[in-house]
């Protein structure tokens, strides 16, 4: 039983990261200067190597730089990436050497910060001003 809701587990947070990817995505085209990324399921569907897309990916890290947006959104975007690369890399560890418990909540827990980001970014808030406590 343990260990089908373990796959059942998996199997979900599997289908968040690769739902998170296609929602990083469209924040990303919507910048002020658009960043398009390849879509990682049509590249896996079209026998292409997912290490491209990840590259890709990492590059928008350099690209945000450019963006005319506030240095707490940079940050913000900056990350929401890093912690969508933590989710990703540890789910394809799951894959290959099983759904430890631990791992299963790291995923769970860089998918949970990076909906944090995309709400910062996607609501426009700004840093915290600390000054007026």
């Amino acid at each position: 039983m343990a260990d089908h809701d373990s796959r059942e587990r998996y199997l979900a947070l599997a289908e968040a990261v690769i739902g998170a990817f296609a929602y990083i995505a469209s924040l990303l085209e919507d910048l002020p200067i658009p960043v398009i990324i390849p879509d990682i399921v049509q590249v896996a569907d079209d026998g292409g190597d997912p290490t491209d897309v990840l590259l890709a990916l990492n590059r928008v890290r350099a690209v945000i730089e450019d963006e005319p947006i506030s240095e707490f959104h940079r940050r913000a975007f900056e990350h929401m990436l890093l912690d969508w690369f933590a989710a990703y890399e540890i789910i394809t560890l799951v894959k290959i050497a099983g759904p430890a418990p631990w791992r299963l909540d790291v995923v769970e827990f860089a998918l949970n910060r990076l909906v944090t980001w995309a709400e910062v970014i996607e609501n426009d808030e700004e840093e915290p001003d600390d000054s007026q406590s």
